[in-house]
């Protein structure tokens, strides 16, 4: 049995673990994918601008740095490990059921504590709904971040104006794309920065418009149909490969499942990372508070509140002291 199990290997997870084991304890992560969270499996090229330390460095690469880190001081790490349950063992700690997906076969693994660092959990990306669209397979269609190698020379249409879609558009643009980008609201939701860039980079734009349905023949996608408000009729957009970045469907059924008490989309928690169930910690954009920021920099922040939380529930010391961490 571990002291402690974490679950997800992002940023947040893995910045727990590790101040897991500056405190000398057993620590296991499991992650449903590949270790490094959504650096990897949704932004893995993408750039990462607010990071100290790091000016400009790449999502896949950092995540790369966080798990040689963890691996170097003894973090024991595990993917294609999705947890399918959770169960408090009698005599205290938790097994938790686990399936790899690779092989088809499942895993138990038990621990005194458990820190939950998901992400923004089970999720699906969201999709437009319209025609043409189940039709396509990933030569014409994404619902992550641009793959800038597909689409040099190509008419990219991007759906959405937060911030995965401003990046979306940024990247193909650089990666000499035609690009357009189609938003349903009369201003983007991104960052200011984000904005700044797409603006400098004077992509065209479609506020207040949806699309109505895809133009696709013989399997190839044409054009993009949108309707702008007030616009009496709609209008078609040529195009090659399409990107739709407009948010993701959480399932957060199996937390609720473990009995863990959640607001929305996400757990809640106390300043010190406690969910509503003893020995349960969490942290990152799973975890929700009043206050809280969602940036990579306060998820590893976090963690090593979940962390701190974790040794305090499993080694229960007389007083806390921060000597460990340096030894």
């Amino acid at each position: 049995m571990h002291e402690v199990l974490v679950i997800g290997g992002g940023p947040a997870g893995l910045t727990a673990a590790m101040f897991c084991r500056m405190r000398k304890m057993s620590v296991l992560v499991l992650d449903a994918g590949r270790l490094g969270g959504q650096l990897v499996s949704l932004y893995g090229d993408k750039p990462v601008h607010d990071w100290p330390g790091y000016a400009h460095i790449i999502a896949g690469d950092l995540a790369q740095h966080l798990i040689d880190h963890a691996r170097e001081i003894g973090v024991e790490m595990t993917g294609n490990r999705k947890v399918l349950d959770m169960k408090p063992l009698e005599g205290g700690g938790f097994e938790l059921a686990t399936h790899d997906p690779t092989t088809s076969t499942d895993h138990a693994y038990s621990a005194q504590t458990v820190i939950v660092a998901i992400g923004g959990g089970a999720f699906e990306p969201r999709k437009l709904k319209v025609a043409g669209e189940e039709t396509l397979d990933e030569s014409a269609l994404t619902y992550r971040l641009v793959d800038k190698a597909r689409v040099p020379g190509k008419r990219v249409v991007v759906i959405g104006g937060g911030d995965s879609g401003l990046e979306s558009a940024q990247t193909a643009h650089q990666a000499g794309a035609k690009v357009t980008l189609v938003q349903a609201l009369d201003r983007f939701t991104g960052m200011e920065t984000n904005i700044d860039q797409v603006n400098q980079m004077e992509i065209p734009r479609h506020f207040n418009s949806r699309v109505k349905a895809l133009e696709v023949e013989d399997g190839v996608l044409r054009a993009v149909i949108i309707q702008t408000k007030g616009a009496p009729e709609p209008v078609g957009l040529e195009c090659d490969y399409l990107v739709v970045n407009i948010g993701a469907a959480v399932n957060l059924d199996a937390i609720k499942r473990w009995g863990i008490a959640t607001e929305g989309n996400q757990i809640t928690v106390n300043p010190h990372m406690h969910t509503s169930l003893e020995g349960v910690f969490a942290c990152g954009d799973i975890a929700t508070f009043d206050g809280k920021y969602k940036l990579l920099l306060t998820a590893s922040g976090e963690g090593c509140v979940a962390a701190q939380s974790a040794y305090v529930y499993v080694r229960k010391p007389q007083r806390v002291t921060m000597g460990e961490l340096y030894t």
